[in-house]
């Protein structure tokens, strides 16, 4: 059991490393490459931990391995771009100036059903009110809507709108948030300085944050 427990850690940390060295990009937006790579360590990671007589550097190997190829085929690909048609898939109009191509919906394998489910999970009933729909390289569906059909901004209805930005989460669960402050641009003297202001002691907030504006979000812990 403490061999097996090792083994799993090791190979976990190696894999954590791995997918941090190739990018956020793995994680989210997976292309041909990049499915089967992680499709390939996943499998290279289990074999030592289910068979104990092989030795851990022959997982360690191939995953280096993989790594290597993916991080300089990344750097190939941006160098060369007419090489990633090879290796990666390329968008596709499903929809133009509202009219469905039905020849790149049977070269996508994409039903009708299935694009109008796209359609409303984008929030649109109607494919004639879309100037464009395309299938991304990650396989997600942009919609862009007919400028009569979208939104209108606060700028064109004229009114002033304040822009808010994000809310910077400073302390979670009564805890304070190092790494929030410093990219808020605050220090813990002055977070402090805040808190005091606060009708609510430290160990007794569940949230506080502040936006862009100077709002703040402040929630109490449950049963305080």
């Amino acid at each position: 059991m403490t061999t097996i427990f090792i083994r799993t850690f090791l190979v976990y940390a190696i894999l954590i490393i791995a997918m941090r060295i190739m990018g956020k990009r793995q994680i989210g937006e997976l292309e041909i490459s990049e499915l089967v790579t992680t499709l390939m360590l996943s499998e290279i990671a289990t074999m030592p931990i289910e068979n104990q007589d092989i030795p851990i550097f022959h997982a360690v190997i191939p995953i280096i391995t993989l790594l290597a190829v993916e991080v300089f085929s990344s750097v190939i690909l941006i160098k060369v771009p007419k090489l990633k048609t090879i290796v990666s898939a390329r968008p596709s109009i499903l929809i133009r100036n509202g009219e469905i191509d039905q020849r790149e919906l049977k070269n996508n394998r994409i039903s009708l059903e299935e694009l109008m489910c796209e359609l409303r999970a984008g929030q649109c009933t109607d494919p004639t009110e879309v100037s464009y729909a395309i299938l991304e390289k990650n396989g997600k569906l942009t919609i862009i809507p007919k400028s009569k059909y979208s939104q209108p901004t606060s700028e064109q209805l004229g009114i002033n709108s304040l822009d808010r930005g994000i809310i910077h989460l400073l302390v979670i669960d009564g805890n304070i948030c190092d790494n929030n402050l410093k990219a808020y641009g605050k220090s813990k003297k002055w977070l402090v300085k805040e808190l005091n202001k606060l009708p609510l002691k430290q160990e007794q907030i569940y949230m506080f944050g502040i936006d862009d504006s100077g709002e703040t979000l402040l929630i109490r812990k449950a049963n305080t």
